[in-house]
C-alpha cells in the first residue's frame, strides 16, 4: 500500500545474514587480535552488542576471556576423571583409563580443558541445550570451558549444521546492536532487519515480508491495522457475538484466497519461468501481494468495528460504508489483474507495455485507497463528527453525522441516513454473494494446459 512502497527494512535470506555475522566476527577478531573461535564466543556471551564487547576486551581482555570460559583450565592428567564418557559407567572409565586416554584420538575436548567425549556424548549433550544459553559450555558440568567453532569442527556435519543454526539463532533472536526478526510465517526462512529505530513506530505495523506474509513487529502476529496489538489480544481472548465472528471468517476466508491465487501464480511461474519476463512477474507479484495485504485489513477492520464503534451509530454506518466500497474497488483491482496479466503472457512489445503501465496505474491507485482507508479508521473517523447532546433541550436533535436538526419522533436522521441505505443497499447485493464479494475463479490462464 502507498506509504510502504520505500520501505525502511531489508528482507535478507539466511546467507546474507551469515555474511553480516561473519563480518561482525571479523571485524572484533582483527581488531582486538582475538581468534574468529573466540570472537564467536564473545559475541554470543555479551548478545552480539559489539560496542559492549569492544569495551570489555579494551578494559580487561584476560578478565573477559576468563568470564566467558576461553581461559585454559589446568587439568590433573593422572586423574582419569579427565576422560568422560556416557557410554561407559564410572567403574569403567576407573578400570580402562588407559584404554581411553591410548585411544584419546576418537575423543573430543574443547581447546581450554581436556575432558574428552565421544561423539554420539556431544551429539546428546548438543540436543539438550537450551535455545537461550548464551554460552556452550563443556559438557562436564564441573566445567566452565566454551564450545566454539575450533570443537565444533571435530565433530559431524550434523552437529555443524546444529551449530550453525544455533549461532545464526543466537544472532538474530539476541542482538542487541541490530533490529533484526525472523519472518513468523511457518517455513519461512526470511529475516528482516529495520534501518532505524525510529523507523519501527512508523511502519513497524505492516512488515511485509518476499514471501508473501505480512505481520506486526510489535507483537509477531500477522499484520493487524487499523487495529492495535492490545486491540488483537482483547479479540483472541473475548467472546463476541456470532454475526462478527461471521463476517471476521467470511473476510479470512477471501484473504486465504487470495494467498491461493498468488502461489498458483508462484507455482506456473516455476513450472514456465519464461512465460513472462522478470520485470513482469515482479509487477504481478505486486498485484497479488497488494490484494493480500488489502483482504487482511478488510479482515481486521472487523475487529476495529466491534471495539471502537459500538456506542456509535453514525461511525459504525460510516464504516460500514467504507467496507463496502473497498470490497467493491477489490473486486474491480482483482478482474483487471487477472485479465491483464492473461494477456501479457507471450504478448508483444506493444501489449507489454500497455500491460506494465495499465497494472501498475492500478495497483497504485488501489495502495493509495487503501492506505487512506487504514489512516482513516486509525484517526478515529474524524470525518464523522460524534457529540453528545443528552443535555440539549429543544424540538429537535442533532445527527451525529451530518448535524442535521430531527424531530424526537424520529428514530433515524432523514437527510444523510436515506441516502446511505440506499448506497450501501446497492453494494450490499454484490457483498452478499461470497465471502467479501470479489472472489473470481482462481487465474484461469494458469488451469489452460
Amino acid at each position: 500500500m502507498e506509504g510502504d512502497q520505500e520501505r525502511p527494512y531489508s528482507v535478507l535470506t539466511r546467507n546474507e545474514i551469515r555474511e553480516k555475522m561473519k563480518k561482525q566476527i571479523d571485524d572484533i577478531s582483527g581488531v582486538f587480535y582475538v581468534s574468529q573461535n573466540d570472537a564467536t564466543v564473545l559475541f554470543m556471551y555479551l548478545r552480539w552488542d559489539t560496542l559492549r564487547v569492544s569495551e570489555r576486551l579494551g578494559e580487561d581482555k584476560d578478565k573477559l576471556l576468563s568470564e566467558s570460559g576461553l581461559s585454559s583450565v589446568v587439568n590433573d592428567l593422572s586423574d582419569s576423571s579427565w576422560v568422560i564418557c556416557k557410554k561407559t559407567s564410572d567403574a569403567d572409565l576407573v578400570n580402562d583409563a588407559d584404554d581411553h586416554v591410548n585411544d584419546a584420538d576418537g575423543l573430543i575436548s574443547t581447546p581450554c580443558c581436556s575432558h574428552k567425549f565421544c561423539t554420539t556424548c556431544w551429539r546428546e549433550y548438543l540436543d539438550s541445550l537450551e535455545k537461550n544459553q548464551t554460552v556452550i559450555s563443556c559438557p562436564n558440568q564441573n566445567c566452565r570451558a566454551a564450545v566454539g567453532p575450533d570443537t565444533i569442527e571435530k565433530l559431524t556435519a550434523e552437529d555443524k549444521d546444529f551449530y550453525e543454526s544455533y549461532i545464526l539463532r543466537s544472532y538474530i533472536e539476541e542482538n542487541k546492536g541490530l533490529m533484526i526478526k525472523k519472518c513468523p510465517a511457518p517455513d519461512c526462512n526470511y529475516v528482516i532487519e529495520f534501518h532505524q529505530a525510529n523507523d519501527v513506530e512508523e511502519h513497524g505495523l505492516n512488515v511485509v515480508c518476499l514471501c508473501g506474509h505480512t505481520f506486526c513487529w510489535r507483537c509477531s502476529f500477522e499484520s493487524h491495522r487499523p487495529v492495535t496489538c492490545n486491540n488483537v489480544s482483547d479479540w483472541l481472548s473475548t467472546e463476541v457475538e456470532v454475526s462478527v465472528v461471521d463476517r471476521w471468517e467470511e473476510r479470512k476466508i477471501a484473504m486465504d484466497g487470495a494467498q491461493d491465487d498468488l502461489q498458483d501464480f508462484e507455482d506456473y511461474i516455476i513450472k514456465k519461468p519464461d512465460s513472462l519476463k522478470e520485470q513482469d512477474v515482479r509487477i504481478v507479484r505486486e498485484g497479488f501481494m497488494l490484494l493480500i495485504q488489502c483482504r487482511q485489513v478488510l479482515k481486521w477492520s472487523c475487529v476495529y468495528e466491534y471495539f471502537h464503534t459500538e456506542h456509535e451509530t453514525s461511525k459504525k454506518e460510516y464504516l460500514q460504508y467504507l467496507q463496502d466500497i473497498a470490497t467493491t474497488t477489490l473486486q474491480s483491482y482483482l478482474k483487471t489483474l487477472l485479465e491483464e496479466t492473461e494477456t501479457a503472457f507471450y504478448a508483444d512489445a506493444l501489449v507489454l507495455c500497455k500491460f506494465r503501465y495499465t497494472l501498475t496505474t492500478a495497483t497504485s491507485n488501489v495502495g493509495n485507497f487503501f492506505y487512506h482507508f487504514v489512516k482513516t479508521l486509525e484517526g478515529g473517523i474524524v470525518d464523522v463528527k460524534v457529540k453528545s447532546y443528552d443535555n440539549v433541550a429543544g424540538p429537535y436533535w442533532l445527527c451525529d453525522r451530518c448535524t442535521y436538526g430531527n424531530s424526537w419522533l424520529d428514530m433515524t436522521c432523514k437527510m444523510c441516513c436515506e441516502e446511505t441505505t440506499s448506497k450501501l443497499s446497492g453494494l450490499s447485493n454484490v457483498s452478499k454473494r461470497s465471502p467479501d464479494s470479489i472472489r473470481i475463479p482462481q487465474l484461469k490462464m494458469l488451469r489452460r494446459e
